[in-house]
């Protein structure tokens, strides 16, 4: 059995499992995915995984569905802050950066309140920036984020994470596919049916969901169903991201 039809069988038993559905068949791989192209993914720790089209409503009776999102997620959507499709998971196959996050290593300094210390003590958001306790395994994106000015996937607000996508593009041979944050209910049914580690650590995450117009939702800390919110421009010390691709 060649690669794609392995991780076929496995997404399938995954979904099945999940939000069990016996017999529930997903559709094959792009046809463009052969073997060296997989293994190429995974030697960077690149997974591919199918997210059917099933919306997690809050109430929805999932026994293996644990870690669920927190409550203010769905009050969020009601009062019209976050999409009513952010309960949707994509009916696509996608690739992610599938990698544990690091431990919280560094204290929790944000860029609001070092807009502030930096009147006192020059420099510090550099000096924050640059400390590379709490880098990634494997860190590909090393080259690209120390000429950015970081050591790590951390610190860095919106903005500067979508000046990495062509690096990232160009990395994993992909054209013309969207390369994106996870959305947040991708990111809780991943946690939930595979990668149970995520909500290991201290650490956190952006999100591509928007919040309110301007701000990105981000979470991970300790679970994968809890949510915060933060401008674009926003970066702290403890808050870090993963690329996801639409294959």
């Amino acid at each position: 059995m060649n690669p794609g039809e392995l991780i076929k069988e496995r997404e399938q038993k995954v979904v099945r499992n999940f939000f069990n559905i016996k017999n529930f068949e997903i559709p094959p791989l792009p046809d463009y995915l052969n073997e060296t192209i997989i293994q190429s993914w995974h030697r960077l720790n690149f997974n591919i995984h199918y997210l059917p089209k099933i919306s997690l409503k809050q109430k929805l009776n999932l026994p293996l569905w644990k870690d669920r999102p927190d409550k203010v997620f769905y009050e969020k959507i009601r009062q019209g802050k976050i999409s009513q499709k952010a309960i949707e998971l994509p009916g696509k196959w996608i690739l992610i950066d599938s990698r544990d996050k690091p431990q919280k290593r560094e204290i929790w300094i944000t860029s609001n309140e070092v807009f502030f210390l930096r009147k006192i003590q020059p420099g510090l958001e550099d000096y924050f920036k640059k400390k590379n306790k709490q880098v990634h395994q494997n860190e590909y994106l090393r080259k690209p984020l120390n000429k950015m000015g970081f050591s790590s996937r951390f610190c860095l607000s919106i903005k500067d994470i979508n000046k990495l996508k062509p690096f990232i593009s160009r990395l994993l041979k992909i054209n013309d596919k969207i390369i994106r944050l996870p959305y947040f209910i991708e990111y809780n049914y991943l946690g939930n049916a595979v990668y149970h580690q995520w909500a290991e650590t201290k650490t956190w995450e952006w999100f591509e969901d928007i919040y309110d117009e301007n701000q990105h939702l981000a979470g991970g800390s300790n679970s994968v169903g809890i949510i915060g919110w933060d401008p674009i421009n926003y970066w702290s010390t403890i808050l870090s991201f993963r690329p996801i691709i639409e294959l």
